[in-house]
């Protein structure tokens, strides 16, 4: 199969997955409550979903591990929510401001967490995750604290399935974006650093302004998730930029597929789908999720080291032959 026959097929399958999610809400509305819950989980693996990309840019295709992602997811989160809650800006404004409050405080931990390689990376962001939490933990005059700020407002033409559909969009276009910036001349780069660091220095490239910008462009994409999830549940918390939080779009990045574009958002959907299901067979099994979580990243390292999208690659490989 030629390349251009597999890009032309994968883009006929992205085109039919978009528009199945598109008619999804309205199938989902026909069957009341319930369906009206499964419209905002939907809602919600779409924000996952994307939350997972924006690490992806610096894990997968930048071979950087961080441990303190969910910072800008909850910079994102909390600049809705003060802006709309206590400065009375709409939300399309608050929305938009969201990425530029989290690049800008990327820009500030990135550059000195990109002087660092490995390990001592990683600690670092976890270091200046957990800053912010105590920080915004604190704060409680500004911040509301451990009680967060609720009652966000929202446009009244936003109900459960325009706010999807908005979601949605958001989501293909920020999909659309980080593809093409993976295979622009800055992806590329990119990934060469992540394969060969000295190789990268010798040829002339300045690795450390490379895995600076890509990592603003994935805490800018990190923080528009942590906005969007804020006007979805109308509350921000301070449980958006703790560490764990941060594990999950890793764990979704693994279950998925990290060398993938679309691996960690299909991750981050499967492994919420798998804790709701748990969830709604019986409320005690949720207490358990850690052991399931367990086994399946056990499978996945065992089985599809690559995740679910490498796994399906080396099966379609295999029909093929």
């Amino acid at each position: 199969m030629t390349e251009n026959t597999l890009s032309k097929r994968n883009w006929i399958a992205g085109v039919i997955v978009v528009m199945a999610l598109a008619v999804l809400p309205f199938v989902l509305s026909k069957f009341g409550r319930t369906g009206e819950y499964w419209i905002w989980v939907t809602t919600e693996m779409l924000i996952n979903g994307l939350f997972a990309l924006s690490l992806n840019l610096i894990l997968g295709y930048g071979g950087m591990v961080s441990f303190g992602h969910a910072a800008f997811f909850g910079v994102g989160a909390y600049t809705v929510a003060l802006l709309m809650k206590k400065a009375g800006v709409s939300m399309v404004p608050a929305l938009a401001a969201a990425p530029v409050a989290a690049a800008i405080a990327a820009a500030v931990i990135g550059w000195f967490c990109v002087r660092l390689i490995g390990l001592y990376f990683a600690i670092l962001t976890l270091a200046f995750s957990q800053l912010l939490y105590m920080v915004v933990f604190q704060w409680y005059t500004f911040t509301g604290g451990d009680d967060g700020i609720h009652g966000i407002p929202r446009l009244a033409f936003l109900d459960p399935v325009n706010y999807y559909l908005l979601c949605l969009a958001i989501f293909v276009v920020c999909f659309l974006l980080m593809r093409m910036i993976v295979n622009s001349s800055f992806g590329l780069t990119i990934r060469s650093i992540r394969e060969n660091m000295e190789r990268a220095k010798f040829i002339g490239v300045n690795v450390r302004r490379f895995q600076w910008y890509n990592f603003i462009i994935a805490g800018s994409f990190a923080g528009l998730a942590g906005g969007l999830l804020t006007e979805l549940n109308r509350f921000a918390q301070t449980e958006f930029l703790h560490w764990s939080k941060s594990a999950e779009p890793i764990l979704a990045s693994l279950v998925g597929g990290m060398f993938s574009l679309a691996g960690p958002a299909i991750g981050a959907a499967v492994l919420m789908f798998l804790k709701i299901v748990l969830q709604q067979f019986h409320q005690a099994l949720v207490e358990i999720w850690a052991i399931v979580l367990g086994l399946v990243l056990l499978v996945v390292v065992l089985f599809a080291p690559d995740g679910m999208i490498g796994f399906f690659q080396r099966m379609h490989g295999k029909s093929d032959a």
